[in-house]
């Protein structure tokens, strides 16, 4: 969804509030319930009491969400900037790091996306994001693709599939369901 249309469109002029407001506006049309509301688990992770499962995304004037009956998922989408090489050391790995030490600013921003996104589905504080959430290699595609991940917490392994999406200069980012 467009948030500066959305805006424009409903005369509201703060971001964050254009954010809630237009999350609120597509769930309720999307699941045909004007009653819904956005709760928040203590992760920040947010829920809806008829049971279905939400991951909201923004980034600059867009807003993304993903739906599941079934799953915990996770979406994101980000505007791709060359601000994301600044903390790369922060959310990718040594390894990550050298294979991605002469990708284009699109992949590093795939995998920040895929973390992000993995993250969001796994709702638990403290992820440590170079540490604990490992992309596998795989090969870029202007037209989309799939990318294998690795959650390692607790001395557990939770493997994850994931999707990426070029959109203009923007990629979006989501899970798919998960496996032991």
């Amino acid at each position: 969804m467009n948030l500066e249309e959305f805006a424009r469109c409903f005369s509201l002029a703060d971001k964050r509030s254009i954010e809630k407001a237009a999350a609120l506006y597509l769930i309720r049309n999307i699941l045909h319930d004007t009653s819904l509301e956005i709760f928040y688990e203590e992760s920040g992770k947010p829920y809806l009491k008829n049971g279905m499962n939400i991951s909201i995304s923004h980034s600059h004037d867009w807003l993304a969400m993903l739906f599941s009956t079934s799953s915990n998922i996770g979406i994101d989408i980000e505007k791709v900037r060359d601000k994301i090489l600044k903390i790369k050391e922060k959310y990718l790995s040594k390894k990550e790091l050298e294979e991605l030490k002469d990708a284009s600013l699109e992949k590093y921003t795939i995998y920040w996306g895929a973390k992000e996104a993995l993250y969001k589905a796994c709702g638990i504080s403290g992820v440590l994001f170079a540490e604990q959430l490992f992309i596998e290699p795989f090969v870029y595609s202007q037209q989309g693709g799939k990318i294998n991940a690795m959650l390692i917490h607790d001395n557990s392994q939770k493997k994850h599939t994931l999707h990426y999406q070029v959109l203009g200069d923007y990629i979006l980012v989501y899970t798919e369901n998960t496996s032991e």
